[in-house]
């Protein structure tokens, strides 16, 4: 007489299900997944949030080969908003958050040496295209001009008498920055990844060809901690300093607005 046996088989969640979820992949072609640095990665993806909207039901997937491909998985409720959303900056009616983020992504793509392109793989087509690099200057003079930022230092070190310095402002844009002297980079270097400061110095800006300017490099004179002293007191006391080209500004609170770029 045999025995029969039996075995019970369970599935895990979704397991068997059809999965309905739209996929879309972010293209970087000058990184590849064993260059792409990590925090890079999360900078990336900060931004590329942004442009989707619909966070919560948009979900990192993995870091494909053939460049760096960043592919998340849209669940399929979601994923109309999400299409229309991004065709709103290809039509030129933007999401004002879309546009912003996509200038963002933009900006990190010029700053790697890269461009990108948005496509929806399951599809086969490109739904946005990244100049990055290819986006040319207009040929105009380099303005340096006395600039005042926000930011958390993320990045700090070098060898030479004028350290190197990356700052991220809160809306997760990246700036270049620059500190004379190993001291005062040592000194930096104590509120590394801490509360954001407020940075001063020299600002040298560029402008693109569709007319945005970028501050291409930042070198610090000074920095404080942020407080909540109000920020036409802020800019009277910048004034009040000798050299540093505030007092010659007619309406500093506007300059401080261009600055910005609002």
């Amino acid at each position: 007489m045999h025995e029969t046996a039996h075995r019970s088989v369970q599935t895990g969640p979704g397991e068997g299900a059809m999965d309905t979820r739209e996929r879309l992949s972010f293209r970087i072609d000058s990184f590849t997944p064993e260059t792409l640095p990590m925090s890079r990665l999360a900078e990336y993806l900060a931004q590329l949030a942004q442009l989707y909207g619909s966070e919560e039901r948009v979900h990192f997937e993995k870091l494909k080969k053939g460049s760096a491909i960043v592919q998340v998985a849209i669940e399929e409720p979601a994923f109309p908003k999400v299409y229309q959303r991004l065709q709103s900056v290809k039509t030129g009616d933007p999401d004002p958050d879309a546009q912003k983020a996509f200038k963002a992504i933009d900006r990190l793509l010029r700053q790697d040496n890269a461009v990108g392109t948005l496509s929806r793989p399951n599809a086969g087509g490109k739904i946005l295209e990244f100049p990055g690099r290819k986006l040319p200057v207009a040929e105009t003079h380099t303005i340096q001009q006395p600039t005042t930022i926000d930011g958390t230092v993320i990045k700090i070190g070098g060898r030479d008498e004028t350290i190197p310095v990356l700052l991220q402002d809160q809306e997760g844009r990246t700036f270049r920055a620059e500190i004379r002297g190993k001291a005062n980079a040592k000194e930096l270097s104590r509120h590394y990844l801490e509360s954001p400061l407020r940075f001063h110095g020299q600002g040298k800006w560029i402008r693109y060809a569709n007319g945005e300017w970028e501050l291409d490099m930042l070198y610090i004179q000074s920095y404080e901690e942020i407080d909540d002293v109000p920020l036409d007191v802020v800019l009277a006391e910048l004034r009040a300093i000798k050299g540093n080209g505030w007092a010659s500004k007619k309406d500093p609170i506007e300059e401080w607005k261009k600055m910005r770029g609002d």
